[in-house]
């Protein structure tokens, strides 16, 4: 049988027409709307970026809010309710849940630290290096005229901070305790067995008195590099503040609290790599999560019975209106205008 020029033809076009592909969602742009993520996962270590990676997430999702209002697919069909539902899916996941996830992923994690030999949090650990370090930087030369000497100080003041939590947890109401409890680092020393805490702070005094030693002896090979080069630079600039007093002790002291702030860093650099292992396994199960069942089946479903005009006389139509007045090539070569009607 001889198939028809003009069938030919149909089922040529067929084959060739490519399925859609979502302009917004290709390559180096999504990118984009993961960076609020992103910028959640790396907040430990660097907070200042972790903030400021919101802002190319919030700017995608303009753009994709956008797009979907101006555009269904390939053809030009402006549609106030495609847009309310994009947003809600875009608040759902980018906004809402997979950060949360992460956070959630970074929290657990401090827990976890109880496995191991010591039996104290990851938090808890944080706040005994804080606690060191700020022992160093506030404690006078006798504190450091033998081990004992600094021991006694490090496990007083932090007995003493310990207790003064306690108090302050029963003086205040139970959402302030609650907050305190869960939620602020200061007071995860009370999450974790006190007799624990007080020898793991008893070990990482030991440690860092070794070092301190190792540094007054002048042997090296007992100090970690990273500390031994931060001594090595600071020396010359305390020489030259103290001059012949105690310029070796100030050098000491300030790479005693570097070292103090290495080991904070090794736990927030545990906690950045939780965050990542949430945000990869997570993302594309949250958003076809969020697609399918809340959105395709709660709500959508909702905002298809509320009329055309209560959409197109909302305020979001007057923000596209202002929007496409303003900024009419937002998007660029990614708007399909061929199906617009002529002026």
């Amino acid at each position: 049988m001889i198939t028809p020029v003009s069938q030919n033809q149909n089922t040529n076009t067929q084959k060739n027409k490519s399925k859609y592909q979502d302009p917004l969602n290709k390559g180096i742009v999504v990118l984009l709307s993961n960076s609020n993520e992103i910028g959640t996962a790396i907040s430990d270590i660097a907070p200042r970026l972790g903030a400021a990676l919101w802002a190319p997430t919030f700017m995608y999702l303009g753009a994709d809010i956008y797009d979907k209002y101006k555009n269904d697919k390939n053809n030009y069909d402006p549609s106030a309710k495609r847009a309310f539902k994009r947003a809600i899916f875009q608040a759902l996941t980018s906004i809402v849940t997979l950060p949360a996830a992460i956070i959630l992923g970074k929290y657990i994690i401090s827990p976890l630290g109880k496995l191991d030999k010591t039996g104290v949090s990851g938090n808890a650990k944080d706040e005994i290096y804080r606690h060191t370090r700020d022992i160093i930087s506030q404690a006078h030369g006798y504190a450091f005229e033998s081990y004992d000497n600094f021991k006694n100080i490090v496990l007083t003041t932090l007995q003493n901070t310990i207790n003064s939590r306690k108090n302050s947890q029963k003086t205040t109401n139970a959402v302030i305790r609650f907050n305190r409890k869960i939620f602020s680092g200061k007071y995860q020393l009370l999450n974790n067995d006190e007799t624990k805490i007080m020898n793991f702070a008893e070990q990482n005094a030991k440690k860092t008195y070794e070092i301190f030693e190792a540094l007054k002896k002048n042997e090296t090979a007992k100090v970690p590099k990273k500390i031994l080069n931060i001594y090595n630079t600071i020396l010359p600039k305390m020489k030259e503040i103290y001059n012949e007093a105690d310029y070796s002790y100030q050098a000491t002291r300030n790479a005693l609290m570097e070292y103090q702030t290495s080991l904070i860093f090794k736990n927030k650099i545990l906690k950045t790599i939780s965050g990542f292992t949430v945000l990869f396994l997570l993302n594309k199960p949250v958003n076809d999560f969020v697609d399918k069942q809340i959105m395709k089946k709660v709500i959508n479903p909702g905002i298809d019975q509320i009329a055309n005009t209560s959409i197109n006389d909302s305020r979001m139509k007057k923000i596209f209106t202002d929007m496409k007045n303003n900024t009419p090539n937002l998007l660029g070569k990614n708007a399909n205008t061929s199906n617009r009607p002529e002026k």
